[in-house]
């Protein structure tokens, strides 16, 4: 039973890093066409430091263009995403104008959202994963900010005093003290940071 368990937890722990890995290629691959999207919009454009603060300055930059601004006086505003991607090929093509640059915008905001859906999933994995040994994890989903310290706490208590040596050798106790870091820090502090090494500082030319 005990090397049972182990064993998952370790088998679970390659999957996570290896979603992990695919997040950080994702959001190496957004910064790549974002910085792309900083020279196609002449600075109109900039990365920001969250990928919430991103998709909202990219829904900005879509909405300002000239189609959706003709959308908006036709009082037609609810569309979604594919709609807009033929609004904005038949805006373009009827008026002979290069619109490569909302394309894109359009295809940095879709990126966005697929590496918060994978953010999502590795989260939902960690919570399984350590289900069995602390079923109080699931209360992370239905108590307030306030509450999430005690819970840490108790629940880190339960690993160090109840499982540590019994059912957790070293490394499978060492494994779930970073799975349990990591949902906490993802209810606390929400999708990861885009890293401060990726960002564009147009003001200075780097």
């Amino acid at each position: 039973m005990n090397n049972n368990f182990r064993l998952k937890i370790e088998e679970s722990y390659i999957e996570i890093n290896k979603m992990q890995e695919d997040i950080n290629d994702m959001i190496f691959h957004f910064i790549t066409n974002a910085n792309k999207l900083i020279e196609l919009s002449e600075d109109d454009y900039q990365i920001e430091k969250t990928l919430k603060r991103n998709k909202i300055s990219l829904k900005e930059y879509i909405l300002n263009s000239d189609c959706c601004k003709q959308l908006s006086n036709n009082n037609i505003s609810n569309y979604s995403i594919d709609e807009l991607k033929g609004y904005l090929f038949q805006y373009s093509k009827q008026f002979d104008i290069d619109y490569s640059k909302y394309f894109l915008a359009l295809s940095l905001y879709e990126k966005i959202e697929k590496i918060e859906t994978k953010f999502d999933a590795k989260i939902n994995l960690e919570i399984q994963s350590i289900f069995k040994l602390l079923p109080n994890i699931m209360d992370i989903k239905d108590i307030t900010s306030m509450e999430y310290e005690q819970l840490y706490l108790k629940l880190k208590n339960q690993l160090e005093n109840s499982f540590h040596g019994q059912k957790l050798d070293e490394t499978s106790f060492s494994i779930c003290i970073q799975i349990l870091n990591d949902i906490f820090n993802y209810y606390i502090n929400g999708y990861p940071n885009i890293p401060e090494s990726y960002l564009y500082h147009s003001e200075n030319g780097t």
